[in-house]
């Protein structure tokens, strides 16, 4: 069986994540408490009480930090994949899974990345879209008279995130509606992400990378620029420079995963939204599971043998 993990992106976050991993799992608090420190900010209140994430330096911290905590916990059950990716945020866990960053300097990273992309645009002047319903085509047809609007992640077959300036979101909005979407809305986003707008953030941003030591992967891991996997000679801090500014190409990241014959998904980090995507592409005999707490975490363990089924 041929296995990859994913890890979500921001806006998976929700109060009280890893709370009960961090209370029962000395693995799990070992790497919390790395990354935290790495960090430099109260992840724990950020994490287990929703406090301080009004700022996407803090959601990206946490996030990124609670699926490598519980990537760090599966490892620990020894549970191993073939290959790694994640939306957006989730490519520097799934880059820290495969080696390439050391767990604290990750969050530092994202930390960074996200305070930069906050401050991208002035605040209320840009936002996010999700388009759902309509094909890549449809949705570039019915955008192409618009200057600022941009797709952003390119998720499933017929589902796109748009990121633009907020007033050419709304005159968007009937247009797409119009085209046949079967829902439009905004989404609760400080700014825009992986689109033109952030060019002068990714400027900035490759300052931060410049000073990070990034080691070769020692596993598949893929590039949401890309569409692929990052190649053996790949300038990782020229991707992920061009990942804040570029589309995410994730429907082509997972299509190249299942033609590569993948047939085990398991999903790491809060949310479960990766997993649920997946499950209206793949056929039954693909296993798709979500690990975010402390059942789920048990329930995958006895699922695939890694703990004793109790009578």
């Amino acid at each position: 069986m041929k296995t990859a993990f994913l890890f979500p992106g921001q806006g998976a976050q929700s109060p009280g994540m890893g709370s009960d991993l961090y209370a029962s799992y000395s693995r799990y608090r070992e790497a919390f408490d790395n990354c935290e420190s790495g960090a430099g900010m109260d992840l724990k209140a950020a994490c287990f009480e929703g406090k301080g994430m009004d700022g996407s330096d803090a959601i990206q911290a946490a996030i990124y930090t609670h699926s490598v905590s519980t990537l760090r916990l599966l490892e620990s059950e020894g549970v191993k994949a073939d290959a790694l990716a994640g939306l957006s945020l989730g490519e520097y866990a799934a880059l820290t899974a495969a080696g390439v960053l050391a767990d604290a300097n990750g969050a530092r990273l994202v930390k960074q990345r996200g305070a930069i992309m906050d401050g991208a645009v002035p605040p209320g002047t840009g936002g996010m879209l999700s388009v759902v319903g309509l094909s890549l085509d449809q949705v570039s047809a019915a955008i192409a008279s618009f200057e600022h609007v941009y797709i952003s992640n390119h998720l499933s077959e017929t589902q796109i995130t748009l990121g633009g300036l907020q007033p050419e979101l709304e005159a968007a909005k009937p247009l797409l509606e119009t085209a046949g979407a079967r829902m439009v809305v905004m989404l609760a986003m400080k700014g825009p992400s992986h689109c033109p707008l952030l060019n002068e953030a990714a400027d900035r941003f490759a300052q931060e990378l410049a000073g990070e030591t990034f080691v070769k992967p020692n596993n598949v891991v893929f590039s949401n620029v890309l569409g692929a996997p990052y190649p053996a000679d790949a300038d990782i801090r020229a991707i992920l420079c061009a990942q804040m500014k570029e589309r995410v190409r994730w429907h082509d990241c997972v299509e190249h995963m299942i033609a590569s014959g993948v047939t085990r998904f398991v999903e790491i980090g809060p949310g479960g939204v990766l997993s649920k995507m997946l499950k209206r592409r793949v056929s039954r005999d693909v296993q798709l599971y979500s690990v975010q707490d402390e059942a789920s975490l048990e329930a995958f363990l006895r699922a695939n043998g890694n703990r004793e089924e109790q009578a």
